[in-house]
């Protein structure tokens, strides 16, 4: 088997210094992409070592913000990817189709960025609704690991930008103006619930119909992936819809979920397990059955063994829960119905993980709870919070224990919930009262050094203490200083990027303009009578007018392209074109007032040749040829000279 890459202990110290700061882990990220990530914000940095950069980290908690903002890649839009929206659109009007009628619908958009997804999800199911839709049946949530994200996008303000995914009849009925953008209308905004929350570390939204998570797994590896779509098997309801990227084919994700359209990612639960993504008992408490098979009926023994249960767990002062192998509530104290404002019926038939009892941590539910009914552990506790709205919060030790049966095999799993309020609270003050002796304890400590040391001593300390206090005021503003630099450099950044864009804009103008003159010019030459030749620096032809096509007899196809010393022309001589050639060579122009020529169609003609180099400064760009016949005005000189002639006899 082979070993796992030796990974580099400066990348390390990076993440775990990302990880003390922010309370990211990335650990679990492709290494590739980090890498790629920290050798940009190197560059701009200016740090040309990685140890260089982690100095800066630890002098500069803005750059571990700003690392951290880099690495969370947000890179959406509303209604990105139109073949996987319609898609979606399918799975929404499926869902509210089967949906019953006190039934809420509930969505989740996983690494939501900054709304427009979210959004987008919310307008989507509206519009499956139908008309006077949504109200309360319709919940939305929108998460994401960047705060700064969040906070973007509880505002709900985007640019002509960000809403150029929209289509105008969508952005006229679900938006309003707002500046230089638009909002999202009110009757969104309250569908959508932002919150920060992280795929890796942080639970899951439970009770879910859809989840959209696009464009996450392709930055974590093959284990943290196994985990996500753990958490996302737990998440969703039965026959509830998984949204994966395009570009994101995991291989495992087909063994969990039953595969809707391979080619868009997009995969429904259909309770299938795959043992090997995560440990067994985990994955039986995410998926097992609701409640037992009607046919399932219990026998009179075990119906009586239930009473003399039921009687005893009732008669306890402690909540009390018990549930079969599958997580399935089967007995509840009345002590537990009182603690959690729950009727009996509430509960039972019900998957314990699925009804979200406050102060019962997940982490007791599934992972502590898979640990007792695979014999790992006899007993596991964990410690909750129950939270009143009107009265103070109860704070609960919670305990999993197993219920074995005659043969000593266990047959469910007993939840016992103790009320540790007092004994938090004693404890809190112990802690208190212990704190505040030793503050005086230390204070007396000190007391004792002072009263012993002398005037001197004194004066030595209050001297230093002054100079202490200068270096620190001497630090401040210079800190100050450099914050001003940081926030004038942002300034100028900004005005450098206004720059750039009304110079692109000025540069898309300019070439308009020279399209426009070389229309121009090219129309202008085309419509003279004389002909014109253009050459290059080369020789060769680049422009051929109708005229040079008249007298020369070669069309503009022909000629375009080739060098002029190559073609023939029954105009130009072969020893006229040498002595073209020449003159063109030493950059000088060349005029011929009376050219006899050979026309296309035969017989002679009279014209004249104008040669003129072009030349920019020391570098030459090429030359003009213009062929202008005189046939006509050498004839009508000659009838004149021999008028003239006649007229003196």
């Amino acid at each position: 088997m082979a070993s796992k890459p030796q990974r580099d202990p400066e990348l390390e110290s990076i993440l775990e210094k990302i990880r003390q700061v922010r309370n990211f882990d990335f650990r679990n990220y492709k290494r590739a992409t980090l890498q790629r990530r920290i050798d940009r914000r190197m560059a701009a940095t200016r740090c040309k070592t990685r140890g260089a950069y982690l100095a800066l980290l630890d002098r500069d908690p803005n750059e571990v913000n700003t690392l951290v903002s880099s690495m969370l890649i947000k890179l959406t839009t509303f209604f990105r990817d139109t073949e996987v929206w319609a898609s979606l659109e399918k799975v929404l009007r499926e869902l509210v189709r089967k949906r019953k009628p006190d039934q809420e619908l509930r969505i989740w958009s996983a690494g939501c960025a900054t709304g427009e997804e979210a959004y987008s999800i919310a307008i989507a199911a509206a519009e499956a609704l139908g008309p006077g839709y949504p109200g309360p049946e319709l919940k939305v949530f929108g998460t994401d690991a960047d705060e700064g994200a969040i906070a973007f996008a509880r505002r709900g303000v985007y640019s002509p930008q960000q809403l150029k995914g929209c289509s105008q009849e969508r952005l006229e009925r679900w938006f309003v103006p707002h500046g230089d953008g638009h909002a999202v209308r009110k009757e969104i905004r309250r569908a959508v619930v932002f919150g920060v929350n992280n795929l890796v570390s942080d639970a899951p939204v439970s009770r879910i119909d859809l989840i959209v998570c696009r464009n996450v797994f392709i930055y974590l590896d093959s284990e943290m992936q196994k985990r996500v779509l753990s958490r996302f098997h737990f998440a969703l309801r039965r026959e509830g819809v998984l949204v994966l990227g395009r570009s994101e084919l995991i291989p495992f994700a087909a063994r969990l979920f039953e595969p809707v359209d391979l080619s868009r990612r997009i995969y429904r639960k259909d309770g299938r397990q795959e043992l090997s993504l995560m440990p067994r008992q985990r994955l039986l408490a995410s998926v097992a059955r609701e409640a037992p098979p009607a046919d399932e009926q219990p026998s009179a023994v075990q119906e009586a063994q239930r009473r003399l249960f039921k009687e005893v767990i009732d008669s306890q002062p402690c909540p009390m829960i018990a549930t079969t192998l599958e997580g399935v509530v089967t007995l509840v104290n009345p002590a537990a119905t009182r603690l959690w404002s729950r009727a009996e019926r509430e509960l039972s038939g019900k998957r314990l993980v699925s009804l979200g009892l406050p102060g019962l941590p997940q982490e007791l539910l599934v992972e502590q709870s898979a640990r007792v009914l695979s014999g790992r552990s006899e007993r596991e506790t964990a410690a909750g919070l129950l939270e009143h709205p009107n009265s103070a919060a109860v704070a609960l030790q919670a305990e999993v224990i197993p219920l074995r049966g005659a043969s000593n095999d266990t047959q469910g799993l007993l939840y016992v919930a103790h009320d540790v309020t007092a004994l938090r609270t004693l404890e809190q003050n112990i802690q208190h009262a212990t704190q505040e002796l030793n503050g005086v304890n230390l204070r007396l400590q000190k007391s004792n050094a002072e009263l012993r040391a002398s005037n001197e001593e004194l004066e030595t300390t209050n001297e230093e203490l002054q100079s202490a206090n200068e270096e620190l005021q001497t630090t401040n503003e210079e800190l100050q200083s450099t914050n001003e630099e940081l926030e004038t450099t942002n300034e100028e950044l900004q005005s450098t990027n206004a720059e750039l864009d009304a110079t692109n804009r000025e540069l898309a103008h300019r070439t308009q303009e020279m399209d426009a003159l070389s229309f121009i010019q090219r129309t202008t030459i085309r419509t003279l009578s004389a002909g014109v030749v253009v050459l290059d620096a080369s020789g060769r032809i680049t422009a051929w007018n109708l005229a040079a096509e008249r007298l020369m007899g070669l069309t503009e196809r022909e000629a375009v392209g080739q060098l002029l010393w190559t073609l023939s022309i029954p105009a130009l001589k072969r020893s006229l074109l040498t002595r073209i050639r020449k003159y063109l060579a030493d950059n000088r122009s060349l005029r011929l007032e009376d050219v006899s020529y050979q026309l296309p169609h035969g017989g002679r003609g009279r014209a004249m040749l104008v040669v003129t180099p072009l030349v920019l400064g020391d570098q030459t760009l090429g030359s003009i040829l213009l062929f202008e016949d005189t046939t006509r005005l050498a004839a009508l000189t000659q009838e004149k000279r021999e008028l003239k002639e006649r007229l003196r006899k």
